[in-house]
């Protein structure tokens, strides 16, 4: 049995590539970039006004606000603004050549077709955005590895990138082992359970753009979980949840052996993750066994699933956020403990664990995880805890 720590490390230590691919930009969500990104041009690619009102040549500017200058409603891209001239533009208008200042309408009086100023304390390219002051031609914006979320899109879209060379994402087989399990849309009797790990596992992997085939249930031992297993080892991931106990995911553990899947570790000392089994078959498929429990899988996906992910699309691993529990509580095991928890925003970013960590109804409404260590004895208010957030971001900086 080895710690949770070492077992990420192990898994990443098998992390492989699976080649890259370019797709449309509208595609591109979840993502993860194979190569850098750079401007294609100078960003702005022109002089652009920074709010409303009047651009003029700083050197015709007079600072006694007695000085009128005639002025142009608009001006085409590329005219001249002569001397001794004004022209309105709007907050982000191009300006002309010649401008090097734009005076805001609140310092600007309009009176028959001519315009004075007021401020007398000016600068020259005042509330103006320069041409490449965002980026200049030929610099990077966007590093190799950067997992692609929405505000990434403008960005790409405004340097031309209309397809983005990304990662390609691994073929991937999702097993739920288990004779009392039933499809969705199936009926249960009372003894029966309706198949959820398989949507955990393929949730969180849909979040990286990663789409499984089909999932499949099997018995958890017996010629059909073999043939099933044996036929998935073309995948480039096999990911297999069943057993509640040790015994029974030692059973699927003797089919993985027998179809030539080598072990590289079984068990993690951690509840409810103890179970855990990674190995890898001769095809060279990764394949990871959960426990059947729901929030073993749950937990499971978040530490060791999605750091196997990451590491072969060369992401930061996963790592948590440190943050003050707000209660008191007291380990039940002599394992790692992970139990669901919120995030509460009064006094600073702090968080606080709900009960009953089987109970998937608390897994849902939770932000993520803690871990209540074994060397960290009982909890106290105040007391650091690791938290891990469901949904990958990143951690909030300590101002």
């Amino acid at each position: 049995m080895i710690s949770v720590t070492a077992a990420m490390q192990q898994i990443a230590a098998c992390r492989t590539s699976w080649g890259t691919e370019s797709v449309p930009l509208e595609q591109s969500i979840g993502r993860v970039l194979a190569e850098a990104v750079t401007a294609d041009r100078d960003y702005p690619p022109f002089h652009r006004a920074m709010r409303d009102g009047f651009a003029i040549r700083f050197s015709d500017y007079d600072a006694s606000g007695r000085k009128q200058y005639p002025f142009y409603n608009t001006i085409r891209q590329g005219d001249n603004l002569p001397p001794d001239h004004a022209v309105k533009v709007p907050a982000g208008g191009i300006l002309p050549p010649e401008a090097d200042i734009v005076i805001g309408t609140e310092d600007a009086q309009e009176q028959k077709g001519q315009v004075t100023f007021s401020n007398g304390n000016l600068r020259v390219y005042q509330n103006i955005f320069h041409k490449g002051e965002d980026a200049m031609e030929g610099q990077k914006v966007l590093e190799a590895g950067t997992r692609i979320h929405f505000q990434h899109l403008a960005l790409l879209a405004s340097f031309g990138v209309a397809s983005v060379k990304v990662h390609r994402p691994p073929r991937v087989v999702i097993i739920s082992a288990g004779k009392e399990l039933r499809l969705l849309g199936a009926p249960v009797g009372l003894d029966q359970l309706r198949d959820a790990n398989s949507y955990t596992i393929r949730g969180m992997l849909q979040q990286y753009g990663i789409s499984p085939e089909p999932g499949f249930l099997a018995p958890e031992e017996g010629t059909a979980l073999q043939e099933l297993v044996a036929a998935s080892l073309d995948a480039d991931l096999l990911v297999i949840s069943g057993g509640m106990t040790d015994s029974n995911t030692s059973a699927i553990k003797k089919v993985l052996l027998e179809c030539g899947v080598e072990q590289v570790f079984h068990r993690v000392r951690a509840n409810p993750c103890k179970p855990l089994w990674f190995g890898y078959s001769p095809t060279k498929t990764r394949v990871l066994l959960f426990s059947a429990h729901p929030f073993a899988v749950q937990t499971g996906s978040k530490l060791f699933l999605e750091t196997y992910i990451r590491a072969c699309w060369n992401l930061s691993p996963v790592k948590p956020w440190w943050l003050p529990y707000t209660d008191q509580r007291t380990a039940v095991t002599a394992l790692d403990e992970y139990v669901p928890a919120v995030l509460l925003h009064k006094n600073g970013l702090r968080v606080r664990g709900l009960h009953a960590s089987g109970n998937i109804v608390s897994a849902a409404h939770a932000d993520g995880i803690i871990c209540h260590a074994t060397d960290a004895g009982s909890l106290e208010p105040g007391s650091l805890v690791p938290f891990y957030p469901w949904i990958d971001t990143q951690a909030p900086q300590v101002l």
